[in-house]
């Protein structure tokens, strides 16, 4: 991240853009959700391009807001670690996979949270023609 001039909120930033880049490549129009970083489409309109409303976030357990996902499918996850300007781990699309594991689970740590995937949403694509979308748009989004 050093080499790239980069800190953690833009690190995510490109990540999270080369993930929204990747849907764009297949009709598919994601979001990001203030809070709760991630991308995330509409389950009823996964290929609709109305920008999600801004939306007042209901009170958590201890008075904090939370994000509103109210009609949302979270379909791209980051998972990342930094230790000394370096960046491990970093972004999962889920393009067509096996989603009951999540039913059993508050996906990122939000009860209520579905998550969905590619071919939940009728894209059919395989996983190699998504991760080559992918890995170009990475490439170009964290290029210096």
């Amino acid at each position: 991240m050093r080499r790239l001039g980069l800190h953690v909120k833009e690190y995510v930033h490109r990540l999270e853009q080369s993930a929204l880049r990747t849907l764009e490549a297949v009709e598919v129009t994601g979001h990001r959700v203030a809070g709760a970083p991630g991308v995330y489409v509409r389950s009823a309109d996964p290929r609709g391009h109305r920008m999600l409303e801004r939306r007042s976030a209901p009170q958590g357990e201890a008075g904090q807001e939370g994000p509103d996902f109210t009609g949302l499918a979270k379909i791209a996850a980051l998972g990342i670690k930094v230790s000394r300007h370096c960046a491990y781990h970093g972004l999962a699309l889920n393009v067509a996979m096996d989603l009951k594991p999540f039913a059993g689970i508050d996906p990122c740590g939000y009860a209520g949270l579905v998550t969905t995937d590619l071919s939940t949403i009728g894209v059919r694509s395989s996983p190699e023609a998504v991760a080559e979308i992918l890995g170009a748009r990475l490439a170009a989004g964290l290029s210096p």
